[in-house]
């Protein structure tokens, strides 16, 4: 039954949300399957049973989406994603300089039977410098290209994207959903509302290291907080404005781990003031939507 399934929307099974280099060199010369399996097997015993992934360079998620279906889960995957050269997201899939670029590397990813497209459009949130973002990587018109050329091929677009300019790019393209989305506003989350997109927040990155009040980020804590209070207040006001929300805990990410990461997220987002009843019903609703399930996978995971 829909009511019994739960989503998490944004995972990195790649990662293990301890050691970032360690966890990937377990994965150097070939995917490994019993790691992988693992951390699958701990979704599932949470009653975690779809899985949204953000792409790796070392073919972990496509190996993954084969291992899911073995355990009665489904996971989608962008196979790899795609990011502007010379910046942020090396790890996460393949560059491109251009409009060029991105037809030839395009092809090859067609070629791994994508679940969707995963753009980078920007970097990540700067713990120093409230605020701090670098620009959008893409131009609109870069973005619109490679989001209408998915959308060709009946590929969902999701977009890392953070600061209210990016963001905004990212949404009048037609990304299909907004991962993170740090430092947008009120005009942003209306953007979303129009266009019938999905955000998914990523509470549980920051929240999670003011909770566990982890050492290695002492001197940035008291700018880490700030930022996820603006986040938070950003989310209950999306969810009052009837923005859809789907509940994405960036698990492997530092600090999140895979299933319970899960759980962090739903607690960050009731934190925000929306009831925990609400916050579930996001993660089923808009969780299969920003999956794309059809009826038949989840007669499959239920």
């Amino acid at each position: 039954m829909i009511k019994n399934i739960l989503v998490d929307a944004h995972v990195h099974l790649a990662l293990d949300g301890i050691a970032f280099k360690e966890a990937r060199l377990l994965h150097k010369d070939n995917p490994n399957s019993t790691i992988i399996t693992n951390f699958l097997r701990k979704y599932k015993k949470m009653g975690i049973c779809a899985l949204r992934d953000g792409g790796d360079n070392l073919n972990v998620s496509l190996l993954a989406r084969e291992l899911a279906l073995e355990e009665g889960m489904i996971l989608r995957t962008p196979g790899f994603a795609i990011y502007k050269q010379g910046c942020y997201g090396s790890f996460l899939g393949r560059p491109v300089a251009d409009i060029a670029d991105f037809k030839n590397v395009f092809k090859k990813l067609l070629a791994l039977k994508p679940d969707h497209l995963k753009i980078l459009l920007t970097g990540l949130v700067d713990f120093d410098q409230f605020g701090k973002v670098d620009g959008s990587h893409f131009s609109y018109d870069e973005m619109y290209y490679m989001i209408q050329t998915a959308r060709d091929q009946d590929l969902p677009v999701m977009v890392h994207t953070n600061s209210a300019e990016a963001v905004g790019i990212a949404v009048r393209a037609g990304a299909n959903t907004i991962e993170h989305g740090y430092f947008l506003t009120e005009h942003e989350l209306q953007l979303m509302l129009e266009h019938d997109a999905i955000w998914v927040p990523t509470l549980a990155p920051l929240g999670n290291l003011i909770t566990s009040k982890d050492s290695r980020f002492t001197d940035q804590l008291p700018n880490i907080a700030r930022i996820y209070d603006t986040q938070k207040a950003q989310v209950k006001k999306a969810f009052e404005l009837g923005v859809k929300i789907a509940v994405g805990s960036d698990a492997g990410s530092y600090g999140v781990s895979h299933g319970k990461g899960f759980y962090d997220e739903v607690g960050h987002m009731v934190m925000t003031g929306i009831s925990k009843h609400a916050v579930l019903e996001l993660a089923t609703a808009n969780g299969i939507s920003a999956l794309n399930l059809n009826n038949k996978e989840l007669d499959y995971i239920s």
